[in-house]
């Protein structure tokens, strides 16, 4: 696995991300920027859990959310993104938001530090539903709510308008 170190804690903890293989590192690819503002949020912080969620104010304006809620009259279909085995739920008629939000998603390894496992601007949202990691919120959230179709790639012969959960 490729680990970069992203910051280490006086406690002695470090916090790392895999850049080739993670969604947080093709996310972090795309916007490499986001690596300094992921430090800002976790330097002061004291983390402690074997998995963490952090939705984060960052107090301006730092990208734009692939991540809105959506109404009746949306334009909205279901694909598969690359590489993935899970439906998600898309709007075409919507862009990309302003946001203030960063959302970090850490998993505590075996040797007591955090791997960044994903991280994306906008509000933390719960996986959706079939996901291996799916909550309750799931299914109701994203029925209310959808991605962008922007630049994200999906399988096209998976394309649906049918609501496949």
């Amino acid at each position: 696995m490729y680990r970069y170190s992203i910051t280490e804690s006086p406690k002695g903890y470090e916090v790392y991300v895999n850049l080739i293989t993670s969604s947080a590192g093709r996310y972090i690819s795309r916007q490499p920027y986001l690596i300094n503002m992921i430090k800002e949020v976790l330097v002061p912080m004291k983390l402690t859990g074997a998995e963490i969620s952090i939705e984060h104010d960052m107090g301006r304006v730092i990208g734009n959310t692939d991540i809105v809620a959506t109404g009746e009259k949306d334009v909205i279909f279901y694909a598969q993104p690359y590489k993935k085995t899970v439906f998600s739920r898309y709007v075409k008629n919507h862009s990309q938001l302003p946001s203030k939000t960063l959302t970090i998603l850490l998993v505590q390894d075996e040797n007591g530090d955090y791997e960044l496992t994903d991280t994306w601007i906008g509000p933390c949202s719960p996986p959706f539903p079939g996901d291996k990691k799916e909550t309750s919120r799931s299914k109701s959230y994203w029925e209310t709510h959808a991605l962008v179709l922007d630049t994200q790639t999906i399988q096209s012969k998976t394309l649906t308008k049918v609501c496949p959960y």
